[in-house]
């Protein structure tokens, strides 16, 4: 793996005026009550799909995504819209207004955030995400929704990566530290299943491109496609886990959702995520997503990173 930088700019999105059928169109603009005066395409994320913050002729804004409905992406985002519709009103998130399936696409529209991502290098912006993850663990547990999967089932179709390498036989430019340690690797990945079992709704894939930093310092989560239910403390450990120069020991050791957590589950689920990113990563490159091999390559260099300090093997 050599340039793991990614850009802003990370997805090639078709233009949200040009694209989408003039009936659906209208029917968008009867929902909001206003026509659309002005439409700002979005760039970032890593799926294809239409993605604009639009301003309307009463003054009102929304933020709006759309996929086509025969898309291998659509279920996902039929998934988000179940997710966003049913989420208790104390949980940060963006606010679905509604979400529409016409004319061959999958549409859902948002409250407009004014905010940004926030910058995990600034004492501040982390301390205010570190404390988001807080809440949505207590908001969350119980899982409120009995009808979303299992992080077991969300999972297994992509995990179980070091035994396969160790019976298949390992990538050529695989890393050399997981290589020498395949055979523990394996060992570890098998307790995965049991470390993160638990009963909190996760959003599992919070990423600082997942959040938004308001006006007024709170931090909101969007994109609830991936929607689980798991341990509480499995999507902090997505985000440190995917972040370059956070202290994630610091972090584990002193969060009230990780403090208590076993290092060996902590070890166990760091070891499947691991396995995942380095599966995934080195998939064909999708072209209309043209840095998500390179991110993911990154975060699984990361993940690995941490797991080896974390063990100590040689």
């Amino acid at each position: 793996m050599t340039e793991t930088t990614v850009p802003e700019a990370t997805a090639v999105r078709p233009s949200w005026t040009t694209a989408l059928p003039p009936g659906l169109l209208a029917t968008l603009e009867s929902r909001l009550g206003a026509p659309t005066v002005a439409a700002v395409d979005q760039t970032g994320g890593f799926t294809h799909g239409l993605a604009a913050r639009l301003t309307l002729g009463d003054g009102g804004r929304v933020f709006a995504k759309a996929m086509p409905a025969d898309d291998g992406l659509a279920a996902a985002y039929r998934a988000e819209a179940w997710c966003a519709a049913r989420l208790p009103a104390a949980v940060p998130a963006s606010r679905l207004q509604f979400s529409l399936e016409q004319e061959g696409w999958v549409v859902l529209v948002f409250a407009d955030v004014e905010g940004r991502n926030p910058d995990l290098s600034e004492p501040g912006e982390l301390a205010a995400v570190l404390a988001a993850f807080e809440r949505l663990a207590e908001v969350l547990t119980p899982n409120p929704l009995p009808e979303a999967p299992t992080c077991e089932a969300e999972l297994r179709p992509l995990v179980d990566v070091w035994r396969q390498y160790a019976t298949d036989g390992p990538p050529a430019d695989l890393d050399p530290w997981a290589r020498r340690n395949l055979d523990r690797l394996v060992e570890l990945e098998s307790h995965w299943v049991s470390a993160t079992a638990g009963d909190t709704l996760l959003h599992f894939d919070l990423r600082p491109d997942n959040m938004l930093l308001t006006t007024t310092g709170e931090v909101l989560t969007v994109d609830w496609a991936c929607a689980c239910v798991g341990a509480a403390w499995v999507d902090l450990l997505v985000l440190l886990g995917s972040v370059d120069g956070l202290d994630g020991e610091a972090i584990v050791r002193s969060h009230p959702v990780t403090r208590d957590v076993p290092a060996a589950a902590i070890d166990a689920f760091l070891c499947a995520l691991a396995g995942l990113w380095a599966r995934e990563s080195r998939k064909p490159q999708l072209p209309r997503s043209p840095y998500l091999r390179r991110f993911q390559a990154r975060n699984g260099e990361l993940t690995l990173s941490w797991l080896a300090r974390r063990t100590g093997w040689r």
